[in-house]
């Protein structure tokens, strides 16, 4: 399984998968794959590379969610506030890419990796639309 995107999501500890094809090659076309629990924590586990990289850009950024689309070659990450008080939004970061894109494409390559093999199993216990048999 080849992933087309993923999201996830720190402070709700959840991660959203989407593949680029379903099981007979079409493109992808239902909801994303949910990582909760055990594979969340793996999820997470294996994003560290990309959080780390991330935050070093600006140490001491709280990171909540962050995502990776490949078709379009985005990263958004969603930081919490830096000024709580003065401005109590999360800040949000966009890369387009670019050189900051090139140092995260290959570690988002790498979670992809790790992402499609912790949701294969869960998308392969979904129950099977009768038309597409």
């Amino acid at each position: 399984m080849q992933i087309r995107s993923f999201k996830l999501r720190v402070a709700d500890h959840h991660v959203r998968v989407v593949p680029t094809t379903d099981a007979a090659g079409c493109p992808f076309a239902g909801p994303g794959v949910d990582l909760r629990g055990e594979r969340a924590a793996q999820a997470f586990a294996a994003a560290g590379p990309l959080f780390e990289a991330l935050v070093s850009f600006e140490p001491g950024v709280v990171l909540r969610a962050l995502s990776f689309d490949f078709e379009r070659e985005r990263l958004l990450a969603t930081f919490s506030p830096t000024t709580p008080v003065a401005d109590p939004r999360p800040r949000v970061v966009r890369i387009d890419g670019g050189p900051a894109l090139r140092t995260f494409l290959p570690l988002a390559a790498a979670l992809a990796t790790s992402l499609a093999a912790l949701a294969a199993p869960v998308l392969a216990e979904r129950p099977r639309d009768p038309v597409e048999e």
